[in-house]
């Protein structure tokens, strides 16, 4: 083998790295973290609040993966219920986030049946108020 034949082989192998690269790149979903994500950097400030009142309730909330779902085991100390969700985010397809509103059962829980949900990573944050005006907030993750 010559020199040339070489050069040929390296600059074609190295064109389809290239191409497999640029492809890749570009079949890639790349959604922002949020479609208001510029509103929600304004708001730090009050998330940061929400963050040090959970933090000041001393007791944490509890996700456990059981067979019927998910089980959401909310501290006794939260008070009154005023209203509150509970957001699954899917960091790599947008399509795959999920909003619930917090029902509480008997013994401050909530389940959430496996069939909301894709296999993957999802970032998890639950958010609440009490009937006093306070605000909360937890920030978790889970993989299914």
């Amino acid at each position: 083998m010559n020199w040339g034949k070489g050069i040929a082989i390296v600059l074609i192998c190295f064109i389809g790295f290239i191409g497999t690269f640029v492809y890749i790149a570009f079949t890639k979903n790349a959604d922002l973290v949020s479609e208001d994500y510029y509103e929600n950097e304004l708001s730090y400030d009050q998330t940061k609040m929400e963050k040090s009142n959970y933090i000041a309730l001393n007791s944490e909330i509890k996700i456990d993966k059981v067979e019927e779902g998910i089980v959401f085991q909310f501290p006794s100390e939260m008070g009154e219920l005023k209203s509150g969700s509970i957001e699954f985010y899917r960091p790599d397809q947008k399509v795959y986030d999920r909003s619930f509103d917090i029902e509480l059962a008997e013994g401050n829980s909530q389940s959430l049946d496996y069939n909301n949900f894709v296999e993957g990573y999802y970032d998890i944050s639950v958010r609440w108020e009490d009937g006093n005006d306070n605000a909360y907030i937890f920030e978790s993750n889970i993989l299914f």
